[in-house]
């Protein structure tokens, strides 16, 4: 076949065209793959961090519930424990916000060969009015899968397992693909979950619709101009996506770092530290202060005044501490109404430290809703690491301790 030369220049020119689309085509599709896959996997460990530490923060609260029946002579029974803990769990729940649209729920089990009303839902973040109904296995979602029935086998195998359904978007009409982490909590036969919905998690890697892609892909063959000017469109695009997405991924840290309602370090954080702490004693024999701070009393505060209070409370008691820390010393979120103080350089009187926190403490108080003044006061365990510790839990046994002994002072904090 001849061509003239016009034509044969034009064929090299579609050619040049063609080779420059898929020079930024297939990198640009490569890109949103490594984004999303990556993006997926960290999601999928940052659910599982916040389902681990949504529970012990249940563990938390059972174990304070057992410890206030028990102190006050009261005489109860573990569906006592249970609805109390689920009454403090629901207030959380219900007024907590995460990233990317996701929520916490919880399923409790009542027969695990499953089948219809094999479970309950007992909690849910974005669905309230749907506490108390009966679940089924036998229930689909929008692509015809069983996700209960998927959880069940899931939990009953491994105790835990991350998987996808889809379902209706919260106030939307939408059908979105959905990841989702279980757990189970097994003293009540509690699933703990917490999803999100791809799209919206995608979303800030940079990915957009078939259609776009395809106008996109187009434009890339009206000339050799327009080719370029589309490369340098998405070299910007990609470094733009590529800097928010490093920006998101150091928020979403920082986020599981610290305590939400505080601003003090997370469970999750202070678990690592105090590990590095006594990893840093048994390797160099570098000791630290370690201290437990207990609020006297919180319960009442809370049932007289509402959580609203109790959070005003929560927060005047951490920027109080905060005020008496070194740049190097740290208060964590422990549970509810409980908070680990370190000292990574041991002050020359610790007595003196945490008695002036305990006074700095009582000097202040918050005004509730209604203007009454709220009066508050905490108690201090603390202890160092020693050579008989084998495990860090060993040392916060002892500030537990600690702790009993300074709530029997009253208001005070008890070394040992």
């Amino acid at each position: 076949m001849h061509f003239s030369k016009k034509s044969s220049t034009a064929l090299i020119v579609i050619l040049i065209v063609f080779l420059m689309t898929c020079a930024l085509v297939l990198p640009q599709l490569f890109n949103d793959y490594r984004l999303k896959t990556n993006l997926l996997a960290f999601q999928q460990r940052e659910m599982k961090s916040s389902v681990d530490n949504f529970i012990l923060i249940i563990d938390s609260i059972r174990t304070k519930i057992i410890t206030d029946y028990e102190k006050n002579g009261i005489k109860y029974t573990e569906e006592d424990v249970k609805n109390e803990t689920l009454s403090f769990i629901r207030n959380i729940v219900h007024e907590s916000t995460f990233a990317n649209g996701a929520y916490i729920w919880i399923n409790e089990v009542t027969d695990f060969n499953g089948g219809e009303n094999y479970g309950i839902r007992q909690v849910h973040g974005n669905l309230p009015e749907t506490e108390g109904i009966a679940l089924s296995t036998l229930t689909k979602d929008a692509g015809g899968n069983t996700p209960y029935l998927t959880e069940l086998e899931g939990i009953k195998k491994d105790g835990e397992i991350t998987y996808k359904y889809y379902f209706k978007e919260y106030k939307s009409e939408n059908i979105s693909e959905k990841v989702t982490y279980a757990r189970l909590y097994r003293p009540y036969n509690w699933i703990v979950c917490t999803g999100t919905y791809l799209n919206s998690m995608y979303e800030p890697a940079g990915g957009v619709s078939h259609k776009k892609k395809l106008i996109f892909y187009s434009s890339c063959f009206l000339s050799f101009i327009t080719s370029l000017i589309l490369f340098f469109y998405i070299m910007i695009s990609n470094c733009r996506n590529s800097r928010k997405l490093m920006t998101e991924t150091e928020n979403l840290k920082l986020k599981v770092s610290k305590d939400s309602l505080t601003g003090a370090g997370s469970r999750a954080f202070g678990d690592s530290l105090l590990h590095e702490y006594y990893s840093t004693y048994q390797t160099c024999g570098k000791n630290y202060a370690i201290a437990i701070l207990d609020i006297d009393n919180f319960k009442p505060i809370n049932d007289k005044y509402g959580h609203n209070s109790g959070d005003a409370v929560i927060k005047k008691i951490v920027s109080t501490v905060e005020k008496s820390l070194n740049m190097d010393d740290h208060i964590i979120r422990w549970g509810g109404d409980e908070f680990i103080l370190t000292f990574n350089t041991i002050p020359e009187s610790l007595e003196k430290k945490l008695g002036q926190i305990n006074k700095n403490i009582k000097e202040e108080s918050v005004r509730s809703s209604n203007g009454e003044i709220i009066n508050f006061s905490v108690s201090i365990g603390a202890s160092y690491f020693i050579e008989r510790d084998n495990c860090i839990e060993d040392t916060i046994k002892r500030i537990d301790d600690a702790l009993y002994l300074a709530k029997r002072r009253k208001n005070s904090f008890y070394i040992i």
